[in-house]
Parts: C-alpha cells; sequence; structure tokens
C-alpha cells in the first residue's frame, strides 16, 4: 500500500509539472530602431526575425529591443498582461502592459527603448496567471566610458590631485 501511494504522489506531480510547462510558448528577441520612419510606418513596424535566446540575451543600453512571445495556444481576443520588472533588491514592476492576439496572429510583438543598465524580467499572464517568463540583460555601450589603461595613463596621472 505504502508503493502504491508513493508510485501516485509522484505521478500527480509529474502530471502537474508538465501541466505547467504545456503552456509555456517561446520568447524570441531582435533589436531594430524605427526613430527615422513616419508617424504612419512607425504605427506598422515590426520586425519580421526574431532570434529565440539560448542563454540569458545581453542588450546594450542604447538598443530598441522587441520581443514576439508565441503562447503554446493562442487566445485570440483574450487580455496578456506583460509586466517588465527591473533587478533592484528583488525585482520590482517598472511597465505593465495589456495586449490582445488578434485573429490570424500568432505572436504578441512589442518593444522596449531607453532602459538603464541591469537585470530584467518579462512576464506573461493569461487570466491573472503568469504562464511564461524570461530573462534579459542591459549593459552599457561597448566603447562607452571605457579605460584604456595602456594609452590613458599619463592623462590620468595628471589629472590626480597634487599630494606633495
Amino acid at each position: 500500500m505504502g508503493r502504491f501511494i508513493v508510485f501516485v504522489s509522484i505521478l500527480a506531480i509529474a502530471f502537474v509539472s508538465s501541466a505547467c510547462k504545456a503552456e509555456r510558448g517561446r520568447f524570441g528577441f531582435t533589436t531594430a530602431d524605427n526613430q527615422e520612419l513616419s508617424p504612419l510606418e512607425k504605427k506598422f513596424f515590426a520586425p519580421q526575425r526574431f532570434k529565440t535566446p539560448s542563454r540569458t540575451p545581453v542588450f546594450e543600453r542604447e538598443d530598441v529591443i522587441w520581443y514576439a512571445y508565441t503562447p503554446h495556444s493562442a487566445n485570440p481576443g483574450a487580455y496578456y498582461g506583460i509586466s517588465l520588472q527591473k533587478k533592484s533588491l528583488g525585482f520590482q514592476e517598472i511597465d505593465l502592459r495589456n495586449h490582445t492576439l488578434q485573429p490570424g496572429q500568432s505572436a504578441l510583438i512589442d518593444s522596449y527603448r531607453n532602459l538603464e543598465e541591469g537585470e530584467y524580467k518579462l512576464k506573461i499572464a493569461l487570466a491573472n496567471k503568469i504562464i511564461d517568463e524570461v530573462d534579459f540583460i542591459v549593459v552599457g555601450a561597448s566603447g562607452e566610458d571605457a579605460i584604456d589603461f595602456e594609452k590613458d595613463e599619463p592623462e590620468l596621472i595628471s589629472a590626480l590631485p597634487d599630494n606633495r
């Protein structure tokens, strides 16, 4: 009898964990800037190619970050809640949006710009239940504020106050 209870418990845990995973969809990211487009073109602009990350994606601060989220089972007309959270003594929500999938549309597509450096979490909710999430990182520009100590050392030393 004890073995049967253990077996049923393991089977229930496996079923619950597979049911939770079944709702997950697929995230894709790309960067594209639409600032040069006319207002009408901006309204209809959306990148066409997104890359599914195999690791935590890293973007530069000046990137316009586009995401596409394809739900496992799309619910056209339903409201999906999109929460962007930034890590600062835990994750704090900094942006909340609602999107719907129109009939014939398979993905939620949107963008973020001017994000500060740090760690972020993008969460997707349906019917007030989080169904998926992904982490990404925003860093400063690679050439920004970089110091070449071999080249800049005399300038740095001359900039120090004279403590003699």
